[in-house]
């Protein structure tokens, strides 16, 4: 199987797939105001929504990961993660009560399975010189998927309501067929066993990286609410709710830039922190220049853990990312509920307090991870 004519090809179609997949995780979140109408559920069962896409994709990332390279089957397994997700979708769509909702969530989460071991894998090898910056371009598709998340579903659910579910199956479909026709690599079977690629530095790793998920999945997934508790309209509260997450857009390619310069654990360690002083300052004045700057020092180490995981781990460059990205995705899957329980108890305030005091304690764990070989920091 040929190559594609150029690497930067590769890399356009895969920040395009990248930008679709972070859309599409970030799709039930906008609806959550009007879901809790329609099932007359709370805020803690409207988080596990969004809670069992996380968990099922993060029990299949390193399986699926693991299959992907043993039998060269990466370009397969990306594509069809987007027709998983099309038909999950329909099945949102198609649901008339809380428990058959679920049901769908559950090949939502399947079809999150795929991207990002087989994406970022892919481009580790293609820019084995430049992995973070080339990860970092990558992520501004993912950076402009969660942003146009809020901003598109906000717009159709004021148009179509739960219709808007049936529209978005559509996008899917498109890249699912655009990745089988222009990713041409050459794959060939990696047989080492999947406990090979663990070591100790990769699992710290996957542990200091689950603290953007209370940041993207936790906070992202309520901002919405809370905008809405304030008195906006369901699409003005997106829309203010899309500022944390358009600033992906700059910091993405900037983080994995300065991560190829100085390293991988000073850019995560001074994101993180940074990122829980501008949460503590939006909490405080409810300032959308902070929530901005929030999410930029929050997107800033997302293709900095990629890199850094594929460096560390065993020879299954996909599985290192999956393995990290698993626990990532573990996060992701507890972060909704777990901020859903504290905004019903204790208030949104408190609830996205608790996040700043996770975010100070992973900048300071991530120096317990070993150096990077040849560098410094």
């Amino acid at each position: 199987m040929g190559r594609v004519a150029s690497p930067f090809v590769l890399l356009a179609v895969i920040a395009f797939a990248h930008f679709i997949n972070d859309w599409y995780s970030l799709l039930i979140a906008p609806a959550l105001p009007l879901i809790r109408k329609l099932f007359a559920i709370n805020y803690f069962q409207a988080g596990l929504l969004l809670s069992i896409p996380y968990f099922v994709s993060a029990v299949l990332q390193s399986p699926v990961a693991h299959i992907a390279e043993r039998y060269a089957l990466r370009r397969i397994i990306l594509a069809a993660g987007f027709f998983v997700l099309s038909c999950a979708y329909f099945l949102f769509w198609l649901s008339n009560s809380y428990v058959t909702a679920l049901l769908a969530t559950l090949f939502i989460g399947l079809g999150l399975s795929s991207y990002h071991p087989q994406g970022m894998g892919i481009l580790s090898g293609v820019f084995a010189k430049r992995k973070g910056m080339a990860i970092g371009i990558n992520g501004i598709g993912g950076a402009l998927g969660y942003f146009f998340a809020p901003v598109s579903m906000g717009f159709l659910l004021s148009r179509y309501a739960k219709d808007a579910f049936l529209l978005v199956t559509v996008p899917g479909l498109i890249i699912g067929m655009l990745l089988l026709w222009l990713v041409r690599i050459e794959e060939k079977p990696i047989k080492e066993k999947l406990s090979s690629t663990i070591t100790p530095n990769l699992v710290a790793l996957g542990f200091i990286a689950i603290v953007v998920p209370f940041f993207s999945r936790g906070i992202s997934s309520f901002l919405p609410a809370y905008f809405y508790a304030k008195g906006f309209t369901i699409l003005n509260a997106n829309l203010r709710a899309s500022v944390m997450l358009i600033a992906g857009i700059i910091a993405q390619p900037l983080g994995g830039f300065i991560s190829d310069k100085l390293g991988r654990r000073a850019t995560i360690s001074f994101s993180y922190a940074l990122m829980g002083v501008f949460l503590l300052l939006f909490i405080h004045t409810l300032s959308m220049v902070f929530l901005f700057f929030m999410g930029f020092f929050m997107s800033l180490s997302i293709p900095v853990r990629h890199a850094f995981a594929a460096e560390i781990g065993g020879s299954k460059v996909n599985t290192n990312i999956a393995v990290v990205f698993g626990m990532v995705m573990i996060a992701s899957s507890v972060a909704p509920g777990m901020v859903g329980a504290l905004v019903d108890r204790f208030g949104f305030s408190t609830a996205f307090s608790v996040n700043a005091f996770i975010a100070f304690i992973g900048s300071a764990s991530v120096w317990l991870i070993g150096r990077e070989k040849g560098r410094g920091f």
